[in-house]
């Protein structure tokens, strides 16, 4: 050999070695197992027997249908027949899993997705905690294979549709974390009934949802969501007042309105945010941007630190937005932070900081993104440079 090695040597080091593993508690292997992919991890149960079952026992399953290269039917059937020996296997079903994240993006998800129903209820049976799909557009989910566990505390859910929970309820009594992105359901209400089933929700997320029949005033399945510490909601989504008790909420598609006014009242109307620290609300090109609504808001919000305010739309509002005759509590007494993106050098926008620097007595600094736009006027980027303000620790940022 050209290295002075007799193969034998080699072969008996690798014994060795293998040895040496096998000495090792079950507990450290299956932790050192768990930082491989999944498909390595289980090659390495050529190196002995015993890996075999270690390899069944890893609470951790990450699989990713493009990662794992997912790129014609023959790659797709040999995915699907990894994840039936790996999930279905009589070898795992008595193996508690924690972590179950699964993405499937490849087109022939669409014409056949039995296999995904197959492996998530596998895994709500294993007493799955952490539960996220990413599927492909297209694929319905039963509602009984998701939303009733008794064990799920995180559950999120991208691209997917999701089919009626008329003839069910949503029971998720452990579930702390929940984040909704781009799900079609069949009624909007649904949702509330999703909520209403999670009594100790922490962190919710919605966006991007969508359904056949939509949003209506009241229901039986209205959501009391009194533990829930973060929240970010498109408008329309969840109503307000069922987020009451956050200390940290965002909220996009303001200024968004529907024709029925008894809707716009359900979901737009304000409740008292006592804990409210921190609040982030976005404008699209859809919506109409007025100053008073962030005022009626921020009325409500009497502990509030943080603002950003990111107006992402072309509608600059009213340019005739006068200050109110009166100073919100938080603005007077406790507001640390204040952002505005796409600042329009406009009198509206300019009268909206400069009565923020001229009341917020504790603003330690307000960051103005500025972008130009038609009409505008130098003078409201001059005056508000040098506008007066009431807290001498305030420090004005522009960014252009």
């Amino acid at each position: 050999m050209g290295n002075g090695k007799h193969p034998r040597h080699s072969s008996q080091s690798s014994a060795a070695i293998i040895n040496t593993l096998d000495d090792i508690q079950d507990d450290i292997l299956t932790h050192i197992l768990s930082f491989l992919p999944i498909k390595e991890a289980f090659r390495t149960s050529v190196l002995s027997k015993r890996w075999i079952s270690l390899c069944y026992s890893l609470s951790t399953l990450h699989f990713d249908d493009i990662q794992s290269g997912v790129t014609t039917i023959e790659t797709w059937i040999q995915f699907c027949q990894m994840l039936d020996a790996i999930i279905l296997s009589p070898h795992a079903q008595q193996q508690t899993l924690k972590t179950f994240h699964l993405k499937c993006q490849y087109k022939f998800w669409k014409i056949d997705h039995r296999n995904i129903i197959k492996w998530i209820e596998a895994a709500i049976q294993r007493c799955v905690e952490d539960l996220s799909l990413f599927l492909l557009f297209g694929v319905t989910l039963e509602p009984t294979a998701i939303f009733i566990s008794k064990t799920l505390v995180v559950l999120k859910l991208c691209r997917l549709h999701v089919s009626t929970l008329s003839n069910c309820s949503a029971r998720l009594p452990l579930l702390k974390i929940l984040s909704l992105v781009d799900i079609n359901f069949d009624d909007m209400g649904d949702l509330n009934k999703i909520l209403y089933g999670c009594p100790i929700l922490e962190d919710l997320k919605t966006a991007y949802i969508n359904a056949s029949v939509g949003v209506t005033a009241g229901g039986n399945s209205e959501p009391s969501l009194s533990k829930l510490i973060k929240a970010s909601i498109r408008l329309f989504d969840v109503p307000l007042r069922a987020l009451s008790c956050v200390k940290f909420l965002t909220v996009t598609k303001m200024g968004k309105r529907l024709p029925d006014e008894k809707v716009n009242s359900y979901y737009k109307g304000y409740p008292v945010f006592e804990d409210l620290i921190e609040l982030r609300l976005f404008w699209f090109d859809d919506c109409i941007h007025d100053w008073d609504d962030v005022v009626k808001m921020l009325q409500n919000c009497p502990k509030l630190e943080a603002l950003s305010i990111s107006k992402w739309t072309q509608t600059r509002g009213r340019d005739d937005w006068k200050y109110p005759y009166h100073v919100p509590k938080c603005i007077s007494s406790h507001l640390k932070t204040c952002t505005i993106s796409d600042y329009f050098a406009v009198e509206g926008d300019f009268r909206f900081a400069a009565y923020i620097l001229q009341n917020a007595r504790h603003l330690q600094a307000m960051t103005i993104r500025y972008r130009s736009s038609p009409n505008e006027s130098p003078r409201f980027l001059k005056d508000l440079l040098s506008c007066q303000r009431i807290s001498p620790a305030c420090k004005l940022t522009f960014i252009m």
